[in-house]
């Protein structure tokens, strides 16, 4: 099975800021004769259109990079996961789970019920792993 973190997803007025700020990066640059900074603003201009998707299954922990059509993953194995934290408090009612890789640290939000149903697959998948709340004091 599949879980899908929740993500909100980026306004339009956004978009369209970093599109125009983009475009005034990329013309300012070429006017001025700076093309150092051209590829800076092209790259604004493309990220605009990026995507991103937190999974967690039986694989384990992936972040899908969406980008011009190309998918780009970031995964993490459960034998690479160190710990998971629960917080309950700060994206109420959905909850908050922290996976942590090293020093790295995802935060993923979850329904309360996709959360239950993620708890356990990471049990079964990393038996003897300890799921702490996250002390808020």
């Amino acid at each position: 099975m599949r879980y899908y973190g929740i993500l909100p997803k980026r306004k339009l007025w956004v978009k369209i800021a970093a599109i125009a700020l983009g475009v005034i990066a990329a013309y300012d640059a070429y006017i001025n004769g700076n093309w150092f900074y051209v590829p800076f603003g092209i790259i604004l201009i493309i990220a605009t259109f990026s995507s991103r998707t937190q999974v967690i299954s039986e694989n384990g922990v992936d972040i899908e990079y969406r980008l011009l059509g190309h998918c780009f993953h970031n995964n993490w194995s459960y034998d690479d996961i160190l710990a998971v934290h629960k917080d309950s408090l700060k994206s109420a009612p959905n909850i908050e789970i922290h996976i942590n890789k090293g020093a790295i640290n995802r935060r993923f939000i979850f329904s309360p019920d996709d959360a239950d149903a993620v708890f356990a697959l990471i049990q079964k998948s990393k038996p003897g792993i300890i799921i702490k709340e996250v002390n808020h004091n």
